[in-house]
């Protein structure tokens, strides 16, 4: 009887580095993925303003309503514009806290390391250049702590009729203290909704 010896095969050269490349590729992925963090929550963020903005124009052409934003560095809020008192008032959802667009349009606080900055903006008819500073108060109040006889100024206003009063938004992105990144958020009746990634650090 034959007995023929059986050759025992071991991985070649070859297939260890294709399966080093691999995993090299993935620890890189994995790396550039966990160092982008904040890029991505900034990222988001930026679309999180572009599509209120276009929310908010929908809104006040459907329910024949004047809504505007209030921007302050760290954060942003919807108001609408109330015809028995004619002052721009926050939207109240405590009796319906969750209505659809409770959330979008509540007071959004901006995370610590991301700033906003008005590039450009319409002032609202009626309103002197101090009255639409930014806070968008007419003595300062912070955006969802305004006092009694405050009134709220808002920086982009969308009316019934369809138009809007232009504006122009940078969000930036800060690493250390500086800006590390920034977008442009621009809004007209004639162009809609306009967007701008800086895609060079600044």
């Amino acid at each position: 009887m034959r007995v023929t010896a059986r050759r025992q095969r071991g991985f070649t050269l070859i297939e260890l580095l294709v399966v080093m490349v691999i995993i090299a590729s993935l620890a890189g992925m994995a790396t550039l993925s966990l160092g982008n963090t904040d890029t991505r929550h900034w990222t988001g963020e930026v679309q999180r303003l572009g599509n209120l903005l276009q929310l908010v124009a929908d809104r006040a052409l459907i329910d024949k309503a004047h809504y505007g934003v209030v921007f302050e560095e760290n954060s942003y809020q919807v108001v609408r514009y109330d015809t028995s008192t004619m002052k721009w008032q926050p939207i109240d959802f405590s009796a319906t806290p969750n209505a659809a667009n409770a959330r979008r349009f509540s007071v959004h606080e901006l995370p610590v390391n991301m700033r906003l900055e008005i590039l450009s903006q319409t002032e609202l008819p009626g309103a002197n250049s101090k009255d639409t500073t930014f806070g968008g108060s007419r003595k300062e109040s912070k955006v969802g702590k305004k006092g009694k006889d405050d009134e709220v100024l808002p920086q982009f206003a969308a009316l019934s009729s369809g138009e809007v009063l232009p504006v122009e938004i940078a969000l930036f992105l800060l690493k250390s203290g500086d800006i590390g990144r920034g977008a442009i958020i621009s809004y007209s009746t004639l162009h809609g909704m306009e967007l701008e990634w800086d895609a060079d650090d600044y």
